[in-house]
């Protein structure tokens, strides 16, 4: 199989249309469409319903993406494997960052970029059920996300959780303690967020762990935003925010009272993940690397 037709194939998909795909490509229309032709007459498999300008891709169509994403991706990643050998990190790497991850992500990558000014960075920012969609789909060298997964085929980097903390809004006094438990919290407006796979939102932990006390907690606000968090505290907003510590740090919220908020099953555990049968570049082993040794 030639890797030049698959090469056009994932520009056809990726763009939408032959026609987008050739500008692309710098070549014209028509040598694309036959290098599809000849693509599908190889496999013995229509890989694009064709219905005048419309067309959609078939199942034989979509797997042979993923797999030529894979294929691909992995002939990259030598070329730049051998090109580092020279001791410089160089070539593309693909991350996810989930929304609570994107203050440890800045971190790495920043110190990276002055040490490796040949490495590039795509970076997506998006919630753990797409950013897992896209690993699978080989749209991703990795991801950095929240613990835990619905995926079995990963290799997993663990990173250390990150706690909780009641970040007390204005007009509001913090407990003179190093630690509080939702006792503390009973009857205050508090600000909290929640996620989509909504059995780990924070939210929900808070809700359980009143239960457990015969309370329920006073939500003022909730929200799937933690940086919406980060600005009503800065403007004001009377409740209690309870906001993680990179949140604390990314959000300028450092002057403001915070107590460790010690509630079982309240913490975040952050992970880089990569498919175990993918091909992972030094590049982003080097990263990898870089997240354990800094968290």
């Amino acid at each position: 199989m030639d890797i030049k037709r698959l090469e056009y194939f994932c520009a056809i998909i990726e763009k939408g249309q032959i026609g987008k795909a050739a500008q692309s490509l710098h070549i014209s229309q028509p040598p694309l469409s036959m290098r599809l032709r000849e693509l599908e007459e190889e496999l013995g498999v229509t890989l694009i319903h064709r219905r005048g300008k419309a067309w959609q891709i078939t199942p034989e169509g979509q797997l042979l993406y993923q797999k030529a994403q894979f294929i691909l991706s992995y002939m990259e990643g030598v070329k730049n494997d051998v090109s580092s050998l020279s001791g410089t990190l160089q070539g593309l790497v693909r991350i996810g960052v989930c929304p609570p991850c994107r203050r440890m992500a800045s971190r790495v990558f920043s110190g990276l970029a002055h040490e490796h000014p040949r490495l590039r960075f795509r970076v997506w920012v998006m919630d753990n059920q797409s950013l897992e969609r896209h690993l699978q789909e080989s749209h991703l060298d990795f991801a950095l996300l929240l613990l835990p997964v619905k995926g079995t085929n990963y290799a997993i980097r663990t990173l250390r959780p990150l706690p909780y903390y009641a970040v007390f809004g204005q007009g509001l006094t913090a407990p003179e303690k190093d630690h509080i438990g939702v006792e503390e919290l009973v009857g205050v407006p508090l600000m909290a967020q929640h996620r989509r796979d909504d059995e780990a939102g924070v939210n929900t932990v808070l809700r359980r762990a009143f239960q457990t006390i015969g309370h329920q907690p006073r939500f003022a606000l909730e929200t799937q935003d933690s940086g919406f968090l980060q600005s009503l505290l800065l403007d004001g907003f009377p409740a209690v925010g309870i906001l993680n510590e990179h949140e604390i740090r990314s959000g300028g919220l450092e002057a403001f009272p915070s107590v460790r908020l010690d509630v079982e099953g309240l913490s975040l555990t952050p992970a880089a993940i990569t498919l175990k049968q993918a091909y992972v570049s030094m590049a982003a082993q080097r990263i990898i690397e870089k997240f354990t040794e800094i968290f």
